[in-house]
C-alpha cells in the first residue's frame, strides 16, 4: 500500500502536525496482512524529521518496524531527516 505524503501537505515540520498525520494514516489505511505500507514524498517540498519521527513511530508500533517504509527520494529534506532519526536526533 502506497501512502503519498503530499495529501497532509507539503511542508511539514512539526511533531504535533506529525501525529495528527500519523493517527489519521493508521485510521483510513487499512493495508493487508503482511502488505507493506510505502510512504510516497513525491511533491513534499520539506519534512522535518520530528514530523516524520512522530508519523513513523505510530505507523511501526501499529504495522511492525519491516512493514512500514519510506520509499526512496531525491528530496533532501527526506534524506536528512531519516539520517537524524536513524542517529536518534529527531
Amino acid at each position: 500500500m502506497k501512502i503519498e505524503v503530499k495529501k497532509f501537505g507539503d511542508i511539514l515540520t512539526s511533531r504535533p502536525a506529525g501525529r495528527d498525520a500519523g493517527l489519521a494514516m493508521k485510521a483510513y489505511f487499512r493495508p493487508k496482512a503482511n502488505e507493506r505500507i510505502e510512504l510516497d514524498f513525491a511533491g513534499v517540498l520539506s519534512v522535518g524529521p520530528s514530523w516524520l519521527d512522530e508519523v513513523l513511530t505510530i505507523l511501526r508500533e501499529e504495522f511492525g518496524e519491516k512493514r512500514v517504509v519510506c520509499l526512496p527520494s531525491d528530496n533532501v529534506s527526506v534524506i536528512e531527516s531519516m539520517k537524524a532519526i536513524a542517529r536518534g536526533n529527531a
